[in-house]
């Protein structure tokens, strides 16, 4: 199918895997696909519904193509997808024998930045006191009963939109196995998306606060999805249980 929107990055020196896992989490998620050469994703964008595909070989060229109405700014926003936005101007690895170590390993990888804010929110909150495995799965039902074919040819899924979940109620969710704080956090940022989305488009110091204002949407949840809307590199995931034995 020939895609509506292309263009060609150059993403020389960049680990595209390990850079796109930031906004392609779940492997059972049907809103993308990942291979060693190919990474493909349907978003809700502002423009409405599309679907990006990301393809590259060994020259550090990728192709970008894009389909459905959300084409242009997919195309537009692919740049920071692969992590060309990822201002590494100041950063100075070798003043840490740890983090010099850690660059030794990891140098090749970036930070995302998805560029929208409610799908990868939902994700946030559906991952609150589960296991990654139990909101993958509540991910995947949710999708395939209240999402829609994505355009293109990847057979991908769009998420839900948020008036689609608006319209819902606690029970709804409950057989998605959803809980009714989670479910409450999630019906309540459906019905407040149009402010919510408005966090994209600021720096992420004013969305983290734009978006813990909202009852339900602590630090955790909008310290975790600010790192994957704006991949800022200063934003730290705050109350989170396991990240004091990560960082030491």
């Amino acid at each position: 199918m020939t895609p509506d929107r292309e263009r060609t990055l150059h993403a020389v020196g960049i680990d595209l895997p390990s850079t796109l896992q930031m906004i392609g989490i779940y492997g059972s998620d049907p809103t993308f696909r990942a291979t060693t050469r190919e990474f493909a994703k349907a978003v809700l964008t502002p423009d409405g519904p599309g679907t990006l595909r990301l393809r590259w070989d060994g020259s550090g060229e990728v192709a970008a193509a894009a389909w459905g109405a959300g084409s242009d700014w997919l195309v537009e926003r692919s740049p920071h997808w692969v992590g060309l936005h990822d201002d590494l101007t100041g950063f100075e690895p070798g003043r840490h024998p740890k983090v010099a170590e850690w660059w030794r390993r990891h140098g090749r990888f970036r930070l995302a930045a998805a560029g929208v804010i409610w799908q990868e929110l939902v994700l946030v909150l559906l991952g609150q006191r589960v296991t990654t495995e139990e909101a993958a799965k509540s991910w995947n039902r949710m999708c395939r009963r209240w999402g829609e074919p994505a355009p293109g040819p990847c057979a991908l899924w769009l998420p839900p939109t948020p008036s689609t979940i608006a319209a819902l109620s606690y029970a709804d969710l409950h057989h998605i196995n959803v809980e009714r704080r989670r479910a409450d956090a999630i019906l309540l940022a459906a019905r407040r998306a149009d402010r919510l989305e408005e966090a994209a488009a600021m720096s992420a110091d004013e969305a983290v606060r734009r978006l813990s204002a909202l009852p339900g949407l602590g630090l955790w949840t909008a310290t975790a999805t600010v790192i994957a809307s704006h991949g800022d590199p200063d934003t730290l995931v705050l109350r989170d249980y396991g990240m004091p034995t990560l960082v030491n």
